[in-house]
């Protein structure tokens, strides 16, 4: 056999074999009648083949083994699945709790912190800047030795519900944990950002907080951070953490003693 000597190759279908490769005039002919006659009748081309379709729509017939197969796959698959779906619940479960506080009634550490960090992402289209407000109870560890952790827990609370009934509908509060809110300003500028602190702790002020037989005044001290030019959560909540820690030392100083 000549290895150099190229054969034509032959096809061979269900006319036998072919004496050349070129297929005649009338072959074709009758090959285009066909599929004329079958697009008018709506025939499958597959029409007569063994074939099966996924979703268990299957065109053929399945051997014994194969169907047994097929089974075996569906018992391994289905429990995989009602995992996969346990799993899905438990990651959406975890994550609202991590959003949401664990008894108070507004938003964790990290979802205000998400929430701030979305606004300092926009702060450059917001005009005047947004602010930040932090909020300390300054009594909370009085109230937590004379009266307990349940009563220290309802003190914080009470101070929840004051501020969410003096919130714009543009304002934001979270829990920045421990004894610490934090309140995010959409409107109004450095000035307006004073006033809303101090009129927070005014109104937490005037109203008491009922334990038991006794009635708490409750106390707090607010720090404000104008959030230009600032770039993370943290460095936002230090701003406004240092402002409140210079008027708690203020606090615990006490007033200025006169000058003779």
């Amino acid at each position: 056999m000549d290895v150099n000597k190229t054969d034509a190759v032959t096809p061979v279908g269900s006319g036998g074999l072919k004496k050349d490769g070129k297929r005649g005039t009338d072959e074709e002919q009758r090959e285009k009648d066909q599929n004329t006659e079958d697009e008018a009748s709506g025939a499958s081309p597959w029409e007569g083949t063994e074939a099966f379709a996924v979703d268990g729509l299957l065109a053929g017939v399945l051997t014994p083994e194969v169907q047994q197969a097929f089974d075996s796959l569906a018992s391994q698959i289905e429990p995989l699945r009602a995992e996969v779906e346990r799993a899905k619940g438990r990651e959406a479960h975890f994550k609202e709790l991590a959003e949401k506080h664990s008894f108070l009634p507004v938003p964790g550490r990290r979802e205000f912190s998400r929430e701030l960090t979305h606004v300092l992402s926009n702060s450059e289209h917001l005009t005047p800047p947004p602010s930040l407000v932090v909020l300390h109870l300054v009594n909370a560890d009085d109230i937590r030795r004379r009266f307990g952790r349940r009563a220290l827990d309802a003190a914080l609370i009470h101070v929840c519900a004051v501020i969410d009934a003096n919130l714009h509908p543009t304002d934001v509060a979270g829990s920045l944990g421990g004894n610490d809110f934090g309140l995010i300003l959409l409107v109004g500028n450095d000035e307006l950002a004073q006033t809303k602190a101090q009129s927070l702790i005014d109104a937490v002020k005037a109203q008491p907080f009922p334990w038991q037989e006794e009635t708490l005044t409750l106390e707090i001290i607010a720090g404000v951070a104008t959030l230009e030019n600032v770039d993370t959560p943290e460095n936002a909540i230090q701003a406004a953490d240092k402002e409140l820690v210079a008027g708690l030392a203020q606090t615990d100083a006490g007033p200025e003693e006169p000058t003779a």
